[in-house]
């Protein structure tokens, strides 16, 4: 048997934490969708979308 490395971690996801769910496929593409409309990624978008909710919510974000 050849030895496996052990998976590396890329350097964009170092010190961060994922956040998924669950989404019917229309909800989905639409996300995706918009994300290419708006020369984004679907994580920026994303990433706008929380920040905007814990705003909304006044939830401060502590580090």
């Amino acid at each position: 048997m050849l030895p496996i490395e052990a998976p590396r971690r890329q350097r964009n996801r170092i010190g961060k934490k994922s956040i998924a769910g669950r989404f019917d496929p229309a909800i989905a593409r639409a996300f995706a969708i918009l994300a290419v409309k708006e020369d984004s990624t679907i994580e920026a978008m994303l990433t706008e979308a929380v920040l905007d909710i814990l705003q909304k919510y006044n939830q401060p974000i502590e580090k």
